[in-house]
C-alpha cells in the first residue's frame, strides 16, 4: 500500500532536508524509511545524535531502525519504565492506604495525645488533583467531630519513615532542588511536597520596591527571602534552597516594563510539617480547640490506647499512572518506583529501585546494555537507554493485562499532556500517543501509533531519541517528531 503524495508537513520537511545525504537505495521519499533517513541524517550532519526503533505492536518485528543501539539520556521517558513496572507488580486497581490513628486518651470531649499518620508512600495524599485526596485534612477533622472531640492537646506525627531513604535522586541537578518538579520523593508525601508562592507589587510601585508574598496554602510553614534585581536582561523569578528556606530573585529588565506579579511552585523539605499545619487548620475551622502543650494534663488520664481514626485512600494506580505520564510528574514516578521496589525487594531506596527495575527489565528481555535505570522519573543524568530498549518496554507492556492502562496514560497528540500543543493532520489526529522526555540537549518520544490503513501492521511501537540538540539545531526536536510521527501513520513502512 503506497501513497503518491505526502502530507504538507512531510513535504515541507523533505524540502528542508534537500542537502542531506541521499537516502539508501530502496528507501524512497514516499516511505517511512525514506522520510526518516533524510530527516535523521540532516540532524546528524548538524552534530546531533539520533536513534529510532519501530516495531510491530503484536509481534515485536522490527520495521524500521536507525542507530537503535545508541545509548542516550531517556529523560522523562523513564517514567514509562517505572509506571509499567508498578502496574505489572501491583495491578491497575491497587490503591495506597494511609491509616491515621489517635495515640492517647479521650475523656469526654477532651483528647490528650497525638494524631499519627502511618506513611504509605502515597504520592497523591493531600493533592489538589483528585477530590478524594484534596480533602484529607478535612476527613481527619470530621472524624474528630464524630468522636465528640472538641478540645485536644498533642502533636501531629508521622510513623513508618525511620531508616527509609527519601532524599533527592542520584544525578539530579542541585539547582533544580527549590522547584516543584524536583520535590524529594520522601517516604511520607503531602500535597506533592509543593507549595505555591505568588509575588505582587502594589499599583504604581517601582521595580525596586519589595513585593508582597502570598503562600498557597495559607498555612504553609515555609520561609522565603526575595530580593529584586532591576538590571536584568529579562524578567523572571528564580529560586534556590538555602538557610532552612528559599531565596528568590525577582528580575526586571533594564528600562523595560516593571512586572506586577509572578508565581512559582516550590518544593518543601518537611512535608510532615505541612501536613501538621493542614490538620491544625482543618480542626480550627471546625471549632476543635487546640490546647497548648504547656497546659497541665488531668491527674488521672485514661491509659493511652491507639485508636483507628480514619483511612486515607488514593485513587487507583491506573489513575496515578495516568497523571504521572500525561503531566510528567517526577514525584509520582519516583514514589511509584519505590513502591514497586518494596514489592519486589522488601526495601525502598535508589539501590533497591535499580535492583528491582534491572530484574524486571531482564524478565522482559531488555538487557542492561539497552537500558540502565538509576531513578524512576528520568531526572537523573545517569540513566542510559537505547531506542531498542525503550521500544521493548512498551511492546512487552502491551502483552500484559495492564497494557491498555499504560497506553491510556500516554499523552495524546494535539490533545493533552505534554503533546497538547503539537499539530495534527486529519490522519494523525487521535492515532499517536507518546511519553515525552526533555533534558538540556536531549529530547525523546516513546509510544504507540495506530495505522488503520495498514492491515499487516495496524499498530506500531516507536522510540525516537535525540541528543546533542541545541537551540540552533534544524529541524528542532519537536519539528523532527512532527514529521516523523506523521510519516509513521501516513506512509508505507517499506
Amino acid at each position: 500500500m503506497r501513497r503518491a503524495l505526502l502530507s504538507a508537513s512531510v513535504s515541507v520537511l523533505l524540502t528542508a532536508c534537500a542537502h542531506a545525504p541521499a537516502a539508501p537505495e530502496g528507501a524512497r521519499g514516499d516511505t517511512l524509511p525514506g522520510v526518516a533517513k533524510a530527516l535523521l541524517e540532516t540532524l546528524e550532519a548538524d552534530g546531533a545524535l539520533a536513534g529510532v526503533a519501530v516495531v510491530d505492536a503484536r509481534t515485536g518485528e522490527p520495521l524500521f531502525t536507525h542507530r537503535q543501539n545508541v545509548r542516550l539520556l531517556p529523560a522523562s521517558t523513564m517514567k514509562v519504565v517505572s509506571t509499567s513496572a508498578a502496574l505489572s507488580a501491583l495491578g491497575a486497581d491497587f490503591r495506597f492506604v494511609t491509616p491515621v490513628f489517635l495515640e492517647g486518651s479521650q475523656t469526654g470531649g477532651l483528647f490528650l495525645g497525638d494524631v499519627v499518620a502511618q506513611a504509605s508512600g502515597d504520592p497523591s495524599l493531600g493533592s489538589w488533583r483528585f477530590p478524594e485526596t484534596a480533602l484529607a485534612c478535612d476527613r481527619i477533622a470530621e472524624a474528630f467531630q464524630a468522636r465528640g472531640i472538641h478540645q485536644w492537646r498533642g502533636s501531629v506525627r508521622i510513623a513508618g519513615t525511620d531508616g527509609v531513604e527519601g532524599g533527592m535522586g542520584p544525578g539530579w541537578a542541585w539547582d533544580d532542588a527549590a522547584y516543584a518538579y524536583s520535590a524529594a520523593p520522601t517516604p511520607f508525601v503531602f500535597r506533592e511536597n509543593v507549595v505555591d508562592l505568588a509575588l505582587r507589587r502594589a499599583p504604581g510601585a517601582t521595580c525596586d520596591a519589595a513585593p508582597s508574598l502570598e503562600w498557597t496554602p495559607t498555612f504553609a510553614p515555609l520561609a522565603a527571602v526575595v530580593r529584586v534585581d532591576v538590571n536584568a536582561e529579562r524578567a523572571n523569578l528564580a529560586c534556590v534552597r538555602g538557610g532552612g528556606g528559599v531565596r528568590c530573585t525577582w528580575r526586571s529588565p533594564t528600562g523595560g516594563p516593571c512586572p506586577q506579579a509572578a508565581a512559582v511552585k516550590l518544593s518543601v523539605d518537611a512535608p510532615q510539617e505541612l501536613f501538621a499545619a493542614c490538620v491544625d487548620d482543618a480542626l480550627a475551622r471546625r471549632g476543635v480547640t487546640r490546647l497548648p502543650l504547656s497546659l497541665e494534663a488531668p491527674t488521672a488520664p485514661m491509659p493511652p490506647i491507639p485508636m483507628p481514626l480514619v483511612e486515607l485512600t488514593s485513587p487507583p494506580l491506573s489513575e496515578l499512572v495516568r497523571v504521572t505520564n500525561k503531566e510528567s510528574l517526577n514525584l509520582y514516578a519516583e514514589r511509584l518506583g519505590m513502591r514497586f521496589a518494596r514489592e519486589r525487594t522488601g526495601q525502598e531506596g535508589y539501590a533497591a529501585l535499580r535492583t528491582a527495575l534491572g530484574a524486571e527489565l531482564l524478565r522482559r528481555g531488555v538487557p542492561a546494555k539497552d537500558l540502565r535505570p538509576v531513578d524512576g522519573s528520568g531526572l537523573s543524568r545517569y540513566n542510559l537507554a537505547t531506542p531498542q530498549g525503550m521500544a521493548r518496554v512498551i511492546f512487552t507492556s502491551l502483552q500484559e493485562p495492564y497494557g491498555a492502562a499504560l497506553v491510556d496514560s500516554l499523552p495524546l497528540l494535539g490533545v493533552d499532556g505534554t503533546l497538547a500543543g503539537r499539530p495534527t493532520t486529519r490522519s494523525t489526529a487521535g492515532r499517536i500517543r507518546a511519553k515525552t522526555g526533555t533534558l538540556t540537549g536531549q529530547k525523546c518520544f516513546v509510544g504507540v501509533a495506530e495505522r488503520p490503513q495498514d492491515p499487516e501492521h495496524p499498530r506500531v511501537v516507536f522510540a525516537l531519541m535525540l541528543g546533542n540538540m541545541d537551540e540552533g539545531t534544524k529541524p528542532s526536536a519537536n519539528e523532527t517528531f512532527d514529521t516523523f510521527s506523521t510519516a509513521l501513520v501516513e506512509l508505507p513502512l517499506r
